[in-house]
């Protein structure tokens, strides 16, 4: 307990693990409690006091056991102002669908699962070792839905509606149902950006070192993907809040949330892991949830952040990460996918390449190497855990298949042969991480004569020479 300040010694002992004794602290329509700026006439005052929020005030008089004015710190003798609120239950500001396809200029990402909605990307973190890059958004956004996974792709926003894969979710966190109290902390996930043109794109607009101050009155600076950049001001510097939410495999629960901050902005479904900055331009917060409040046009009064301080520790205490500043220089590490023997790879990536497409122009090698690159990568037992096995899976290479005209051709040839030297060249570069662009994150692709089922419903990415190639296939 803070008894330096007696505010924060009030804060802490309503919002103490296990509850609070005091009984009108408990009533129903109760949401949190706060440390923020005193509210007069509708309107905020310089002077902070302990802030009650409540889902709808009711006459003191109707009350059994109503909310005190004040309450004494013991220690000091000093009596706490208490403020009532009347807020809306806050929601995830994660959109189903944007109301239009946001440019490349956007910062909109989605998990790639049916039903996941838009959200937006706070910041890049860095492994400090081996230099992978990671995307920071919001946990209902990246890792929304019944079923979240360890790889599942996410895309960002380029211009069409489904948007281009960008990254893979590698960790995230899920709230803890709670009838009472407030045990969650963080609601926000990491995904691994696997293309360099991502890196380069994201790179543009990045804090320059990070901060926990946090006070309110202090002017922040928000970066939602559909809102864009606006000014903000914080109203509550500390918050604890419960409302309902859905919880992927567990359906829609009460949960309760501390250590969260408040601002007054006006934000938008879509804009749920918008990054917040000072007027310094380091970061402070993510950005997670909106409350109506008495807005008529459905836009978020209230937005509801967690300091960027807490976010990176539930991150970092088992990942050696660092918040990427604009002070850096970064480039995506070469992402070697898996080999079981090298030559082998470079073989059977050889020798697939001049059997599919020995008659297209180089680029069209190039691009079929992209899907086994990307296939490789995955390390999935769909399309096999190494480069050798993708290129050995059953019925997915025509040229391996039996009674193939070309399986002979491909088998016999040598790799000495001049008519397969660039087959070789760019297989070297594949097992060497060295893959371009070209395809989009490509996993399948197809002749443009023919008309598989499994392309039926997804537009192509990319056409190059006689195939069209996909990154939207399940």
């Amino acid at each position: 307990m803070d008894d330096a300040d007696p505010i924060a010694a009030v804060f802490d002992h309503l919002t103490a693990e296990g509850g609070t004794a005091e009984g009108w602290a408990r009533g129903e329509t109760i949401l949190g409690f706060g440390i923020g700026l005193r509210q007069a006439d509708g309107r905020r005052t310089g002077e902070r006091c302990l802030k009650v929020f409540v889902s709808r005030k009711r006459p003191r008089r109707g009350l059994a056991d109503p909310i005190p004015a004040s309450l004494i710190h013991a220690p000091s003798g000093r009596a706490v102002l208490i403020d009532v609120e009347e807020i809306r239950p806050p929601r995830p500001q994660n959109a189903a669908a944007l109301t239009a396809p946001l440019g490349g200029n956007r910062n909109a990402i989605r998990a790639d699962r049916l039903g996941a909605g838009w959200g937006s990307y706070g910041y890049l973190l860095r492994h400090r070792f081996d230099g992978r890059i990671y995307l920071l958004g919001s946990g209902h956004v990246l890792a929304g839905g019944p079923s979240p996974r360890i790889g599942d792709r996410v895309m960002i926003a380029d211009g069409t509606p489904g948007g281009r894969p960008a990254a893979r979710l590698v960790a995230w966190t899920t709230p803890v149902p709670s009838e009472a109290g407030f045990p969650n902390q963080v609601d926000a996930a990491l995904a691994e950006i696997v293309r360099p043109e991502t890196v380069a794109r994201l790179s543009g607009s990045l804090p320059n070192g990070i901060s926990g101050d946090i006070r309110s009155g202090m002017r922040l600076d928000l970066s939602g993907a559909v809102s864009g950049r606006q000014r903000t001001t914080v109203v509550c510097e500390r918050a604890t809040l419960c409302f309902e939410t859905e919880i992927p495999g567990i359906g829609r629960r009460r949960v309760g949330f501390r250590d969260q901050a408040f601002c007054r902005a006006v934000t938008q479904p879509g804009d749920s892991g918008a990054s917040l900055v000072n007027d310094r331009g380091r970061a402070v917060g993510l950005h997670s949830w909106g409350s109506d409040g008495r807005a008529d046009d459905g836009r978020g009064e209230l937005s509801v952040f967690t300091p960027i301080t807490t976010v990176l520790d539930a991150f970092t205490r088992t990942r050696e990460l660092d918040l990427v500043t604009d002070t850096d220089v970064i480039a995506m590490p070469l992402d070697r996918p898996p080999v079981d023997d090298l030559d082998d790879a470079i073989d059977l990536v050889a020798r697939t390449l001049y059997g599919e497409a020995r008659r297209e122009p180089p680029e069209t090698r190039v691009a079929i190497a992209e899907v086994v690159y990307n296939r490789a990568i995955q390390r999935s037992p769909r399309f096999g855990l190494s480069v050798e096995a993708v290129c050995r899976q059953p019925d997915q290479f025509s040229c391996w298949n039996p009674g193939d005209p070309n399986r002979g051709r491909t088998l016999s040839i040598s790799l000495c042969d001049p008519e397969i030297a660039d087959c070789v060249t760019i297989a070297r570069d594949l097992v060497a991480g060295r893959v371009g662009g070209l395809t989009l994150g490509a996993d399948h692709f197809h002749h443009r004569r023919v008309s598989p089922s499994y392309s039926r419903q997804h537009a192509p990415c990319a056409q190059i020479g006689n195939y069209v190639f996909f990154n939207d296939i399940p």
